[in-house]
């Protein structure tokens, strides 16, 4: 299995998406984290959604994936291996290698 993984949610508002992430880095869950205003299909309150990309271990991610749940309801959690080259390097570090 990959050492670290890439995990995606969408949350709605600002603020809830903000507040998540907050308590995701606290906790210590995620190695980083990226949040994005994305597209929604349905209107909301703030007419916005926020999709937060996460990078955590193997071995945290049921624990940030439960605290996700927990703290933001059934929302899609989908995750997939951070692969790496046959340097050793993430693939989305390659351009920035000399």
């Amino acid at each position: 299995m990959a050492e670290f993984l890439e995990v995606h949610t969408t949350i709605e508002g600002q603020e809830r998406a903000a507040e998540l992430a907050h308590g995701i880095l606290l906790a210590g869950l995620a190695t980083s984290i990226d949040i994005a205003e994305v597209p929604h299909p349905a209107p909301t309150p703030d007419g916005t959604a926020w999709q937060l990309t996460l990078i955590t271990t193997e071995r945290q991610v049921r624990t940030l994936e439960r605290h996700i749940r927990e703290t933001g309801g059934e929302r899609a959690i989908d995750r997939e291996p951070v692969v790496h080259d046959g340097d050793g390097h993430p693939d989305w570090l390659a351009g920035e290698q000399p």
